[in-house]
């Protein structure tokens, strides 16, 4: 197993967001169309645009780390709880994006002045190392979503144990979502330029729901590594 002992679960991930589509439409249509707005208002007020955008995905993806790691299916057909835990998720999951990322921008802003070789060149290939290595940051947000009433004061917050006990395998799931996803924003961003409203480009407009795709099919899988790495610290108790 090693270092691949996570794969099956990106794949099990996949599988569960193909299955589960209606259900992910209905938990996300309201969350992207506030993103949406957030992206629109973004050109004129950049705090208000970002931190709407990232409340929205908040929701949505703890939403989702719930239904695939503990089985919650709201029955909302309007679904969006914006609460303590909703709040905290979108706050974690930004810290673990940009935990992951800012090292590759970081080295490809430093390749770019020290040799001339485009940012846009190696900010790609260094975002997937970064997900490779860093990956298992996104037990963070799992984590905020998925503590259950009455035991989290008993576990006391084991994030740190479990991305040790995950290793790399952690990474390399984590890259395996990060393939996809990179592929299809490339693909949005090959669409020509094209103002859909003022503020409101089809490029971005585009890019939120393979965003949300994205964070699903990611989520997905650091909940069912969360749920195997909590029944294995659990077994050996």
């Amino acid at each position: 197993m090693g270092i691949f002992r996570y794969c099956r679960l990106a794949f099990r991930s996949l599988l569960i967001l193909i299955e589960q589509f209606p259900v992910f439409l209905r938990l996300s249509w309201l969350c992207m169309a506030v993103s949406l707005l957030g992206a629109a208002v973004s050109s004129r007020h950049a705090m208000a645009g970002g931190i709407t955008d990232l409340l929205a995905r908040g929701v949505f993806v703890v939403a989702w780390l719930r239904l695939v790691g503990l089985g919650e299916v709201p029955s909302s057909r309007h679904y969006f709880r914006l609460g303590r835990r909703e709040t905290f998720g979108a706050l974690a999951w930004m810290a673990s994006e940009v935990f992951i990322g800012f090292p590759a921008q970081v080295i490809s802003a430093s390749l770019a002045i020290a040799t001339g070789v485009p940012i846009a060149d190696s900010v790609m290939v260094l975002s997937g190392v970064a997900n490779l290595l860093l990956g298992g940051f996104y037990l963070v947000p799992a984590d905020a979503a998925l503590e259950r009433a009455g035991h989290s004061g008993n576990l006391g917050w084991r994030v740190p144990d479990l991305m040790i006990r995950g290793g790399l395998a952690l990474g390399v799931a984590a890259f395996l979502c990060w393939l996809p996803l990179n592929l299809l924003q490339e693909g949005v961003r090959l669409l020509p330029e094209m103002d859909l409203f003022d503020g409101l480009a089809l490029r971005d407009a585009a890019l939120v729901p393979a965003r949300y795709l994205g964070m699903a099919l990611t989520a997905g899988t650091m909940a069912l590594a969360w749920n195997r790495l909590m029944a294995e610290e659990t077994a050996e108790e």
